[in-house]
């Protein structure tokens, strides 16, 4: 059964052509004279010119559009995805044209309208209350959404959705899609079940894809068991730092990058290669 959602043909993008047309120099890491001192040094200040600032970015991170990056991505069933930025900057447009790529999707609603889980129904995704015991081959495409627009609702959705990870999880070879962490982790106390998948899923092919808009929240499984992150320009010194970690011989680029991206541009760093991209994907 078909997602629905097609591969776009162009980027979205609306750029300098010399963005994309020429091959930079490699990037040498922490030490590249190109990156200013104090960037260096391992301070997060921005004290240079913006031009400075530019050129530190397009060697570190190319800008790749949108359908040669999703090639290039390489994603496998059983790596797990990180997609931390604010509301209205492109996030659950990029997260829905991942899913493409996958076969078995499961993805959980948990707002009580939610245009988004609605548009995924009206494209093929077949809409469950609660998981339902049906071969995987006959229903791929899965949204678990239960009805949450009681005030006292929190109780229904936790055992709905802890429910459908112990058989996703046990079934194996599913991508388990979460829209907002956050509220899935702290609100609905479902971070064991959360945890267990990016550390244990992977030798079972099942996939963890979680977004989330509060980076203060992110439990460190899904920095460090994410094969694939996705980042919106955020100014939060603690994110920063911890992603910078992350990148290692790209820390300081990283520092300097996430602060200066575009309007709904997004950083894209593999954490067991180290490549890094800036993209945007674009409209459904």
């Amino acid at each position: 059964m078909s997602s629905g959602f097609s591969l776009p043909r162009t980027s979205g993008f609306s750029l300098p052509r010399t963005d994309y047309g020429h091959r930079p120099e490699p990037y040498q890491g922490v030490n590249d004279p190109r990156i200013p001192a104090h960037v260096r040094a391992g301070r997060t200040h921005e004290t240079t010119p913006e031009h400075t600032h530019r050129a530190v970015t397009s060697t570190s991170a190319p800008r790749m559009p949108w359908d040669r990056f999703y090639t290039l991505m390489n994603w496998r069933q059983g790596e797990h995805v990180g997609l931390i930025g604010p509301t209205g900057q492109g996030k659950t447009t990029l997260l829905i044209s991942l899913l493409t790529q996958r076969t078995y999707v499961c993805v959980f609603g948990t707002k009580p309208r939610d245009e988004t889980m609605e548009k995924m129904i009206a494209s093929g995704y077949m809409h469950y209350e609660k998981w339902q015991n049906i071969p995987a081959a006959k229903v791929p495409k899965r949204v678990i959404w239960p009805d949450s627009r009681s005030i006292d609702s929190e109780d229904e959705q936790r055992e709905v959705f802890k429910k459908a990870y112990a058989a996703a999880f046990r079934e194996g070879g599913w991508t388990i899609t979460i829209d907002e962490g956050w509220y899935m982790g702290k609100v609905l106390g479902l971070e064991k079940p959360m945890r267990a998948v990016w550390t244990q899923g992977r030798s079972l092919g099942v996939t963890q894809v979680v977004a989330t808009q509060r980076p203060a929240w992110i439990p460190g499984e899904m920095y460090d068991q994410s094969t694939h992150l996705f980042f919106w320009r955020n100014n939060d010194a603690r994110m920063i730092q911890r992603v910078a970690e992350i990148g290692t011989t790209n820390s300081a680029a990283i520092r300097v990058l996430l602060p200066n991206l575009d309007e709904f541009e997004c950083l894209y760093l593999n954490t067991r290669t180290g490549k890094m991209y800036r993209t945007r994907a674009p409209a459904p």
